[in-house]
């Protein structure tokens, strides 16, 4: 029998559509609205999600910013939602820990304790977000140590640890207790909305970016490539989707080098739009330090544009070197111009599009997802 009542614990401010949270919890949802009575998400402060299933429940998120009132702040967020969990206990049959759970030890061992079956999903490697967002130092160093070391524990106590991604690392301990290790990726594309309608050498823009302005989605290396693409393809068109603490930055060098005509900086756009917008552009790059499976990455490949991306997280496990898009042998701008450069002079991009379309349709459509997403709710319950 499916379980009648599931909690979805995230590490998140806020829930609302301009967060990178929201659409994964929307995928969530998706998936188990007609398996369950009820999904109760519980971990941002405010949760802006009206669907008839859901029932949120905001916990109040630390205020301070300057260390130690920073950790005490965070423990007694964990302690909040540890006992949010332990007030739902008596109806929940699972609890699902999702963006950012990997660090959320306290409320995990709340859901042991309480004997509910915790289920973690691994997104990505959040030691290495740090250090690519922090930089190089003794404080960064400790601070990995220390979040490696919860996430290695959180992991290994969880009943089951679900990876995005079979080329993905889990950081469970190899102790007895290891938890059941599966994988299967959350993200699923509305293969209708995201569709191939014109061919690739019709496309306007040559090169797309979707996502966060940051360093860990390698948006500096993109920032350094400009000059050496435009030297390369003086004609080229750049498009530049998102926002973040580099938005700034990248605007300023643009408008300084002159690169005005080759490159655009649109802000976010509505998801609404974006469809037209992938379905404008030859190539998708995405050189990031550290990945999950980029929801960007498979709504572009399903629009048939081809990507080049460094093959971390669970990259490697979707695009196929030469098949369906390129893989960048390092995040340096010199790697970028020439692998950009090969793919857009390359005598079968069109081809390659449409294998990037075929794959995500088998494998990534709403079906495929759901139909593996609900085993893995059933198998948790027969334990």
């Amino acid at each position: 029998m499916p379980s009648s009542s599931i909690a979805l614990v995230l590490f998140a401010s806020e829930l609302d559509r301009e967060h990178a949270a929201y659409e994964a919890v929307q995928n969530f949802v998706d998936v188990y609205e007609d398996e369950v009575d009820r999904i109760t998400v519980l971990g941002p402060e405010r949760i802006d999600i009206d669907r008839p299933v859901v029932e949120a429940v905001p916990v109040q998120r630390p205020q301070s910013s300057v260390p130690p009132a920073t950790i005490l702040e965070y423990v007694g967020y964990q302690l909040r939602i540890a006992a949010a969990l332990w007030r739902e206990r008596d109806r929940l049959d699972a609890a699902f820990f999702h963006i950012g759970g990997t660090l959320l030890l306290l409320p995990l061992l709340a859901s042991e304790l309480a004997a509910v079956r915790t289920l973690i999903f691994v997104t990505g490697t959040v030691t290495e977000g740090v250090s690519a967002q922090r930089g190089p130092g003794p404080v960064t160093a400790g601070l990995v140590r220390v979040v490696s070391t919860v996430e290695r524990l959180t992991c290994t106590l969880a009943d089951d640890v679900i990876l995005l991604s079979s080329g993905m690392d889990h950081p469970a301990l190899e102790w007895p207790i290891s938890p059941t290790i599966r994988t299967s990726n959350f993200n699923y594309v509305d293969c209708e909305e995201f569709s191939k309608q014109t061919p690739v050498e019709d496309r306007s823009v040559d090169v797309a970016f979707v996502g966060r302005f940051e360093t860990v989605k390698g948006v500096d290396a993109i920032r350094r490539s400009i000059p050496l693409l435009v030297d390369s393809n003086p004609e080229i068109r750049i498009e530049l989707i998102g926002d973040g603490n580099l938005r700034d930055e990248v605007e300023t060098f643009v408008d300084r080098r002159g690169f005005g005509e080759n490159v655009t900086l649109t802000g976010w756009v509505d998801h609404d739009e974006l469809p037209a917008r992938l379905d404008d552009a030859r190539t998708l790059l995405l050189p990031s330090r550290s990945e999950g499976v980029p929801k960007a990455l498979l709504e572009a490949m399903a629009c048939g544009t081809v990507p080049v991306a460094t093959p971390v997280g669970g990259i490697p496990d979707i695009v196929t070197d030469g098949s369906n898009g390129f893989l960048l042998p390092d995040a340096e701008p010199e790697s970028i111009e020439r692998t950009v450069t090969a793919a857009l002079e390359h005598d079968d991009l069109d081809e390659l599009s449409d294998t990037a379309r075929d794959d995500i349709e088998r494998d990534y459509a709403y079906e495929p997802i759901r139909d593996r997403y609900r085993r893995i709710l059933r198998a948790s319950d027969e334990r």
